[in-house]
């Protein structure tokens, strides 16, 4: 019953606050943090949301809605298997629903990126601490794996050792046995980049380069029939993920690596209309 509430609650969230709830596409005017140069002129920018404060009316009901909704999840519920993954031990249980199932680790992302805009929609100094006490965490799962990698996935070193070697099987949602693992690598790395862009936590960007880094590691020297067949499994957004992280560094190969998440099959015929 619990975990039936967990997600109905969290789809309200997701309803009442779409802009809070996933990672900052637009580009800010004069970002201080971005280090890429435009190719193609951006004719629109989106504002600061540091520069805006909503005070009445019906969006601010639903701020205040958002920002308790987030006070009221527990990040070490949240942080449950990322701990077990790492072979260190958890400091609360685990949430039910899909925390519980394949995409385990999924809404620690969402969380991440929710608390981090909150904060700078309102300056909720208890959602800063959160997102460094999440950002920490996440450190040190990921020194204690020593790969780079830090998730929460069932049997994901399976999966992704798999994928090294070239070894693909999917059927739509399912790789190597694992339910849309790419989606779920993607919402933590989105998280860590808006924990980076918007909490100022430095620390995210450490984590999220190690992700990167072994994301570069495990698929750069698959050849394109093999990478082609491994994106047939849902992917979420890695793509994005990798563009944006190479804007706020200017380090050229995870620009490359993000077009190995572009799926010619369907981005390349559109570019031809």
């Amino acid at each position: 019953m619990r975990s039936r509430i967990f997600y109905a609650v969290f789809f309200c969230f997701q309803l009442c606050s779409m802009h809070v709830a996933a990672q900052s596409y637009v580009p800010e005017y004069g970002h201080p943090l971005s280090k890429a140069k435009e190719v193609v002129p951006i004719k629109a920018y989106a504002f600061p949301l540091a520069d805006v404060r909503i005070t009445q009316g019906v969006f601010y009901k639903a701020l205040q809605l958002d920002s308790a909704y987030l006070m009221l999840l527990e990040p070490d519920r949240l942080l449950y298997r990322f701990y077990k993954n790492a072979g260190l031990p958890p400091k609360d249980s685990i949430y039910g629903g899909w925390e519980s199932d394949g995409l385990s680790g999924h809404t620690l992302g969402h969380y991440l990126s929710a608390a981090s805009l909150m904060y700078t929609s309102t300056g909720n100094a208890v959602l800063k601490q959160r997102v460094n006490d999440i950002v920490t965490a996440l450190m040190q799962c990921q020194q204690a794996r020593g790969t780079g990698y830090v998730g929460a996935i069932p049997n994901e070193d399976s999966i992704f050792a798999k994928v090294a070697r070239g070894e693909i099987k999917s059927s739509g949602f399912d790789l190597n046995g694992g339910w849309s693992p790419w989606y779920t690598v993607h919402k933590v790395m989105a998280g860590l980049v808006d924990a980076y862009l918007y909490a100022h936590n430095e620390q995210a960007l450490q984590v999220v380069e190690g992700m990167a880094n072994w994301a570069y590691n495990t698929v750069n020297h698959l050849p394109d029939s093999t990478r082609l067949k491994m994106l047939n499994c849902e992917y979420g957004g890695m793509n994005d993920v990798l563009a944006n992280l190479y804007s706020i560094t200017g380090k050229q190969r995870y620009l490359d690596l993000s077009y190995k998440f572009t799926d010619e099959f369907v981005m390349g015929q559109l570019s031809k209309k």
